[in-house]
């Protein structure tokens, strides 16, 4: 257990909209279909869950269900260097290079920074581990059977609630407080984790999460420059 005295301050962040640009699973699909994995009808509804993500009513459980059948029956080594693959060619470019210099002078400043997002681990994972060298996630955890990939979501999701019930679950197993602590998101499916911590930022807010945002005084960040964009290079 670490001490409230020892403990380091907590810098809690969004993934998808809030470190890249866009939403990782849009790149996963476009990485699957590229490589011949899934058909262009498996996409018909693309904009109708993206809609409703946004809106804070999308049903996470059958949309990863969905996103994720094309996968079933993979060994964790071929997964693993799917994922690998896919965040090099299809994430990377999308990561908001401020977000990128926010988590490192977090970092250099002693915070400790936990990835939380409802994107399911297997991205999440690779995205913390590759690009941010972050070892603290909390994701929509997959099932394996036997070793070979279910293609099966576990509850709870890290979605909404399940982010903040997530995020209290592990400051409650590392003896961990939110005492300092700073958190990032990008939509109103972060409202009550940001809510947990003591200095909320938003993110390119928009719509309904900007105003709350604002009614709440939490400060807004505009990211834009993406590790893809010209200017970044």
């Amino acid at each position: 257990m670490i001490s409230q005295e020892s403990q380091e301050r907590l810098a809690v962040f969004d993934m998808d909209g809030t470190l890249l640009q866009g939403d990782s699973v849009s790149a996963y699909l476009n990485c699957l279909a590229r490589n011949g994995l899934i058909t262009e009808d498996f996409r018909k509804d693309d904009d109708y869950h993206r809609r409703e993500f946004m809106n804070g009513t999308l049903d996470i459980g059958f949309f990863y269900r969905h996103v994720l059948s094309p996968l079933r029956g993979w060994s964790r080594e071929r997964l693993r260097d799917f994922m690998s693959a896919m965040t090099a060619s299809d994430i990377r470019p999308l990561i908001y290079r401020e977000a990128r210099d926010l988590v490192k002078r977090l970092k250099d400043e002693g915070f400790r920074v936990i990835i939380v997002s409802a994107t399911f681990d297997l991205i999440v994972e690779t995205v913390a581990r590759e690009i941010f060298s972050v070892t603290d996630i909390i994701a929509t955890k997959t099932a394996f059977r036997d070793g070979v990939f279910t293609g099966e979501p576990l509850e709870p999701y890290s979605h909404q609630s399940g982010k903040a019930l997530l995020l209290n679950r592990m400051l409650q197993e590392n003896g961990w407080t939110l005492r300092g602590s700073m958190g990032f998101g990008d939509t109103v499916n972060d409202i009550e984790m940001l809510t947990a911590v003591e200095q909320a930022h938003a993110v390119n807010a928009r719509g309904k999460f900007r105003d709350y945002a604002v009614s709440r005084g939490w400060k807004l960040l505009e990211f834009s420059r993406t590790e893809g964009s010209p200017e970044a290079n």
